[in-house]
């Protein structure tokens, strides 16, 4: 019986590929003649491996209908007002489950993202196969290794963002059969991910090349460049993946440190290239939730930069708040980061959704008509992985070193923290990577308060596997979240004793 739901499973996912490697290029399923001759080919190969990265960004990591939004406004991050994408639905107070069924209005939200995920990893998995089957990639296979990294590379961030946003996964290789591939838990899915990051970090240290820059737009990323980049996805996958305070307590630090000490030296963005039908390289994720009268700032948010302003709207509205809720701080940041705005709307939707500030750091993006840089990971993130490793190798002064060297001082123009004060370089790092990153990696504000215990109370800790392939599966529906009812295991599935109780 399971050999025959997984492999409905992956006739399911792969019928859904459209491969974008190039314009004249289009394989719709395994089961088309052509693919045989493609994946035989160089010239097949590396057009299905140029477009690897852009389905990643494009088709879900970057489109709004991933789960990044209802993931920003369930880490009370960011607020709206707005249904679209579950993002109301997911930040309902008290929380409600996650309705898991194919009638949902939303449910393409975590549907389309599961299958474009194994797109990626399937489509990985087969060009490894092509070139263990000895094609050569380029001019003498000159190409050949460039090729064979940058496809574990993929794999690795194809197993390991399932592994973030699902509590089970299919993880698989190019060694997979998938007519006996059976489901595991999230946990095997990153352990694979980091494997295959780890391959491809081997590949990139032993073998020089230039990655075409269309292939992560704007970018000709060396071989160096990809290896820092493949470490810091490691160091991402090993942090983020964990559920709760306990499994946050018990990560490999020491690993973290590692690699998170070989990642970015610099931020990592992809150049945009407009908002047009046959445009590539566009971020609407970020688009609608930074742009004025859309997304806001959540008023835990503001708090931190203010505690004199509640961490809730005032049930006595803007008048009931310090200065008319504007912030008052010495963070430099307060000035070219948020923006002012008390408008806000939809009162019967909840007041507890309004907020006197928006996110305005990403203007520069939002007025250029897409025609700019899509920030994707900032220098600042891999060094606050490796303040917080510090920290918990109970290496402090080396940790408030990289604290104070960084975004804190220079951008925030706020006091270093003393050396030896391991409360306030917590502190630090919690503040630092609530003000410095979002709106950068989907979701990380989101894994962040999961592996915090900080999400709200009945907020999913993870997402299901999606109803459409529990249909494929002959597997009964499941979901999680809520508090009246709850669905699924507490502090494992579902946020118990989180930071704010409505």
């Amino acid at each position: 019986m399971m050999i025959k739901k997984t492999y409905n499973y992956f006739l399911l996912v792969a019928a859904s590929i459209f491969f974008t490697g190039c314009s004249d290029l289009e394989v719709e399923n395994y089961n088309d003649p052509n693919t045989e001759v493609v994946l035989s080919t160089s010239d097949g190969i590396r057009s299905l491996a140029s477009g690897l990265f852009n389905t990643w960004f494009t088709q879900e990591q970057h489109n709004f209908g991933s789960p990044g939004p209802a993931m920003w406004t369930m880490s009370d991050w960011g607020t709206v007002t707005f249904a679209n994408y579950a993002t109301l639905d997911m930040s309902e107070e008290p929380r409600i489950f996650m309705d898991n069924s194919p009638s949902y209005a939303y449910h393409s939200v975590i549907q389309n993202y599961w299958q474009y995920m194994h797109k990626v990893i399937t489509t990985a998995n087969d060009i490894l196969v092509g070139i263990d089957n000895g094609v050569e990639i380029g001019d003498n296979g000159e190409e050949t290794m460039m090729v064979k990294g940058y496809a574990y590379f993929m794999q690795g961030l194809g197993n390991g963002y399932i592994g973030l946003v699902y509590d089970k996964a299919y993880p698989s290789d190019e060694n997979t059969d998938y007519a006996t591939l059976e489901v595991t838990d999230y946990k095997a899915a990153i352990v694979l991910a980091v494997s295959q990051l780890e391959k491809a970090i081997n590949v990139f240290d032993n073998n020089e090349f230039v990655l075409p820059s269309e292939w992560i737009n704007g970018n000709e990323f060396t071989n160096q460049d990809m290896s820092k980049l493949a470490h810091s996805f490691i160091a991402r996958l090993l942090v983020y993946s964990a559920r709760n305070i306990e499994q946050t307590n018990t990560i490999d630090w020491e690993s973290v440190l590692y690699h998170s000490e070989r990642g970015l030296t610099d931020d990592f963005n992809v150049e945009g290239d407009g908002n047009a039908s046959d445009r590539r390289w566009m971020s609407w994720y970020k688009y609608y939730l930074a742009r004025t009268s859309w997304g806001k700032v959540d008023m835990r948010v503001v708090n931190m930069l203010d505690e004199n302003i509640p961490a809730n709207w005032p049930e006595g509205g803007i008048n009931d708040l310090p200065n008319e809720g504007r912030i008052i701080s010495d963070d430099l940041r307060v000035q070219t980061d948020f923006q002012y705005d008390a408008s806000n709307n939809r009162p019967e939707r909840g007041l507890y959704r309004w907020s006197t500030y928006r996110y305005s750091r990403l203007d520069d993006y939002i007025n250029a008509n897409f025609f700019a840089p899509v920030i994707m990971m900032r220098k600042a993130e891999i060094d606050l992985f490796k303040a917080e490793a510090l920290l918990r190798l109970n290496r402090l002064d080396e940790a408030a070193n990289v604290i104070n060297s960084g975004t804190r001082v220079a951008r925030g123009g706020l006091p270093v923290v003393a050396l030896d004060d391991e409360n306030a370089i917590k502190n630090a790092i919690t503040y630092e990577r609530t003000i410095e990153l979002p709106l950068t990696g989907m979701g990380i504000e989101y894994f962040d308060m999961r592996r915090e215990g900080q999400l709200q109370d009945g907020s999913l800790l993870h997402f299901p596997i999606p109803a459409q392939q529990l249909e494929v599966l002959v597997q009964p529906f499941y979901t999680f979240g809520g508090v009246n009812p709850q669905f699924g295991t507490p502090n494992e599935d579902v946020s118990i004793n989180g930071w704010f109780k409505p």
